[in-house]
């Protein structure tokens, strides 16, 4: 049987299960409803979702009429009334990553606590000198990565690698001197934004090179939001040389351990997941669509060494079953800023 692995990015899903919601959330609740059955992936990675295991409890149960379940690291205390705090997902803030599966494949599940992470890679925390800084600071994941694991029936287990990482957002007021260049805090936070993202990667790629050292041939699936995506913006032109998503692929002279990108045959003018504003060259949101939401898989996962396999065409952005969610919509019912990026693995028929 085909199996069929998504990421969402819902914005504030932590809204759409307050107690008396207003006739606005409803709204919204249906269409995210909508969104998430018309894609029926059989595991689906929330992103932004809510805080805690009781709230994703909820949320499966108010949004989703439990069609899809979470699946929750287990504590001491394993009450409904104690499910608000964090038994090892070393998730920080309000917006965490949750796997929802189907009912039916929720025993092929099992999700890895993050200690385990740390134990593979050394470290929680790592030195970061930023440009043209002597002294080191520290960073750490601020959204820790969420590893799902998947039982295939012969025994063969598939890693799902759930990310978030570092937003780029800036509230610092845009400043440049009389040449027009960027100066102030603006351009340090940045490029500390952009450096903070890129050592998060290159933590991910740890992990993941810590796994090719324990298997021969492991089967790793990256997705999410990567806040980030192929190529250079400004930032990264004039300033940091370097590309994001390159930081997660690994070396492609090192090609058995080089991950393909789920997107990369479909189609060039869809290949977007996100519109923003670009306030440095001032390009509006309408022309400015971006890929920052990412399926990643390693070579295994696409020359026939498990029993399911990554085909051509295998990955898309569902943007038709976006869309027509949203139809009618307007910005306060509108599902997300983010459309959901799809891959199915199919049978591996071996002749």
């Amino acid at each position: 049987m085909p199996l069929k692995i998504s990421t969402w990015n819902i914005k504030h899903a932590k809204d759409l299960i307050k107690e008396n919601p207003s006739q606005i959330i409803d709204d919204r609740k249906k269409r995210v409803q909508e969104t998430i059955e018309s894609i029926d992936a059989d595991i689906l990675l929330i992103v932004e979702g809510p805080k805690g295991e009781a709230e994703i409890i909820k949320f499966c149960d108010r949004v989703l009429n439990n069609q899809w379940v979470p699946v929750l690291l287990k504590g001491d205390n394993n009450q409904i009334g104690d499910r608000d705090r964090d038994y090892g997902n070393h998730m920080g803030g309000t917006q965490w990553l949750w796997f929802l599966v189907k009912p039916n494949v929720l025993s092929q599940c099992r999700l890895q606590e993050a200690d385990v992470w740390k134990a593979f890679v050394n470290t929680d925390r790592w030195k970061v000198n930023y440009w043209g800084k002597v002294l080191p600071d520290d960073h750490k994941h601020y959204r820790h990565p969420q590893v799902l694991i998947y039982t295939l029936d012969n025994g063969q287990e598939i890693e799902c690698i759930g990310v978030h990482l570092k937003s780029k957002i800036n509230l610092k007021g845009i400043t440049k001197d009389a040449n027009g260049n960027l100066t102030g805090s603006y351009l340090e936070t940045a490029l500390k934004a952009r450096v903070k993202l890129a050592t998060e990667a290159r933590n991910i790629r740890h992990y993941v090179e810590a796994k090719f050292n324990q298997l021969e041939s492991p089967g790793i699936i990256i997705l999410g939001d990567c806040n980030d995506g192929p190529g250079h913006d400004f930032f990264e032109t004039q300033y940091l040389f370097f590309d994001l998503i390159q930081n997660l692929q690994g070396d492609v002279m090192l090609a058995e351990r080089y991950f393909n990108h789920a997107l990369f045959d479909f189609s060039a003018d869809l290949r977007w997941t996100s519109r923003f504003r670009d306030p440095i060259l001032n390009i509006p949101a309408s022309r400015n669509p971006l890929l920052i939401d990412h399926i990643l898989m390693s070579q295994p996962l696409c020359n026939g060494s498990f029993p399911l396999k990554v085909n051509a065409k295998a990955g898309m952005v569902e943007h038709e079953i976006f869309e027509r969610a949203n139809a009618g919509s307007n910005s306060k019912t509108r599902t997300s800023d983010h459309r959901p990026v799809s891959l199915t693995l199919t049978e591996n028929i071996i002749v």
